[in-house]
């Protein structure tokens, strides 16, 4: 080898300061180890690659050819030590349910970057291009390890502007007729609605969303009520929260989910599941479900 890639390092400096002094002060050594490399690359071509004045280094028309070829090769050999040295990026796809807020994923996220620090984790858009899951066990594929969070309530969310908010408490026969937003993303929304139907109560439904953050913001707006899970409530800030009827016969449970044969992940789950509740005591308030 004719000379090693320190040399070609003490040069690019050399050629950037043009002083040798300042070179070593760069590369953190003494000005002779700077001009011994120098003159080994000089020796090596068979070529001259500096002029030496009083206002310092001038480069040579070989030292201007050698410096692009110098940068590249020390670049490539940048890029190939790191290649072989750091870990392998996982890329770990997540899915939301629709009617999961992103807030309620921040602690998941925290996780994720302590357990698998070297995951890029990518939010997908459907369960089937993920591979963890935060979702409703209503919702979780049949075959999916499931490791519960929290059940809660529904409660209504009323517009704060809204005759309804009067009301300390909803029962069904309260419902009749009143202004609804759908949440078609959600299936316990739809037996809430067939089991209103079933009881001849008929709502007014004045709009759709198509996910959480979007309900919360049209309450507010006023443009209907929402039965929603409890622990979304506090997020509408402009929107009165009512309980409704103990008789209802549902209730909200969420946790974390993966296909059972996804041996990297599985063990995570509840470790993920753990750490979630650590750190957000909500968790606690709402009563882990088994």
């Amino acid at each position: 080898m004719l000379f090693d890639l320190r040399a070609l390092g003490y040069f690019v400096a050399a050629y950037e300061e043009r002083s040798v002094t300042a070179a070593a002060r760069r590369c953190f050594v003494a000005q002779p180890s700077i001009s011994m490399a120098i003159r080994g690359l000089e020796g090596a071509l068979e070529t001259v690659l500096f002029e030496r004045s009083r206002s310092g280094l001038v480069p040579t028309p070989a030292g201007d050819r050698l410096y692009p070829r110098a940068c590249s090769l020390l670049a490539e050999s940048s890029a190939m030590l790191r290649e072989f040295r750091e870990a392998p990026r996982e890329s770990l796809g997540l899915y939301l349910q629709d009617d999961v807020l992103v807030h309620t994923a921040a602690p998941l996220l925290a996780q994720l970057a302590q357990h698998m620090p070297h995951a890029v984790v990518r939010l997908t858009r459907s369960a089937e291009e993920a591979r963890l899951h935060l979702v409703d066990e209503h919702c979780k594929r049949p075959a999916d390890r499931f490791v519960s969070l929290w059940r809660e309530p529904y409660v209504m969310l009323v517009p704060e502007q809204h005759p309804l908010r009067f009301k300390k408490r909803f029962a069904m026969s309260d419902l009749q007729g009143a202004p609804l937003i759908e949440r078609p993303y959600c299936p316990l929304h739809q037996s809430f609605i067939r089991l209103l139907a079933e009881q001849g109560i008929a709502l007014d439904v004045r709009a759709s969303a198509a996910r959480e953050e979007l309900l919360l913001h049209m309450v507010e707006l006023g443009l209907g009520l929402a039965a929603v899970p409890e622990s979304h409530a506090a997020h509408a800030r402009r929107a009165v929260v009512r309980p409704l009827d103990a008789a209802l016969p549902f209730e909200r449970h969420l946790g974390l989910a993966c296909a059972p044969t996804d041996a990297p992940l599985l063990p995570l789950l509840e470790l993920l599941a753990a750490g979630m509740k650590a750190a957000d005591r909500k968790f606690d308030r709402l009563g882990a479900g088994g």
